[in-house]
């Protein structure tokens, strides 16, 4: 398979780690540098599998943790230890100013879409319409994404299937798929665009196609909290397939 999708489209090595550090509840003032490169290059490596196109800043990101990583487990000298730096501090002056800039343009963000709606008619209200507004939904990020693909693949090994013939699949009809089941239901869980399907192209094909549309406006993305499914629907109020007018109002972040 030859389908590629640039990382850098949706998020870079920053977002990737403090993805981690949310996922895991790290204090990022005392990162545990070696499970924090554990989960880093655990990431990097499934993002590989699926053949998504990595920009070198992830691999530069990899080395540095593992420089980091390093230069923890070499011994201190008694009377330097006063003095030495943390090996960690500049990753982590970095972090912290990141997150201040990423969360001044979601801010920004947020009052840009307040002002586009001032003069639009309120739309019918359906759960995927309250959630951002009551509090009880949260945005889901690229890297959210590939932990739930994740979970499919690991449950995908502890599954017994016997299949003989060969199949092919494609992005442009996953795609077909994906938009008729919204068009049925409006809205569906991401587990189940994987229920019954047992063959391993078939999982990685869907969920490029689900990446391909979230990357297109054609999809939206959002889960009730940290670490649950992940609630998938198209654009627009009344729930039916679009065709990427309404892009700007995608809640998975590119």
């Amino acid at each position: 398979m030859s389908y590629h999708i640039r990382l850098t489209q949706f998020e870079g090595p920053l977002d990737l780690l403090l993805h981690l550090i949310r996922r895991d509840k790290i204090n990022i003032y005392d990162i545990p540098i070696s499970h924090i490169t554990k989960e880093y290059l655990a990431q990097i490596e499934i993002m590989q599998e699926l053949e998504l196109e990595l920009a070198g800043e992830f691999f530069v990101m990899a080395a540095t943790l593992m420089r980091i990583k390093s230069q923890m487990l070499l011994p201190r000298r008694a009377e330097d230890d006063n003095e030495e730096e943390d090996p960690r501090e500049e990753l982590v002056r970095n972090l912290i100013e990141y997150r201040k800039f990423k969360e001044a343009a979601q801010q920004l963000a947020e009052k840009e879409d307040v002002r586009r709606r001032l003069f639009t008619r309120p739309p019918a209200k359906s759960p995927k319409e309250q959630a951002p507004d009551d509090g009880q939904g949260m945005e889901v990020s690229v890297f959210d994404l590939v932990d739930a693909f994740k979970k499919v693949m690991e449950d995908l090994k502890k599954q017994i299937t016997y299949r003989i013939e060969r199949e092919e699949f494609t992005i442009e009809e996953k795609i077909t798929h994906i938009r008729g089941t919204l068009e049925e239901r409006s809205e569906v869980l991401f587990t189940e665009l994987f229920k019954d399907v047992f063959n391993r192209l078939e999982i990685i094909v869907t969920f490029l196609a689900m990446l391909e549309m979230i990357k297109s406006g054609l999809l939206m993305a959002r889960q009730m909290s940290n670490g649950t499914d992940i609630w998938l629907y198209a654009p627009g109020d009344s729930g039916s397939a679009v065709t990427g007018e309404n892009a700007d109002g995608i809640s998975a972040k590119q």
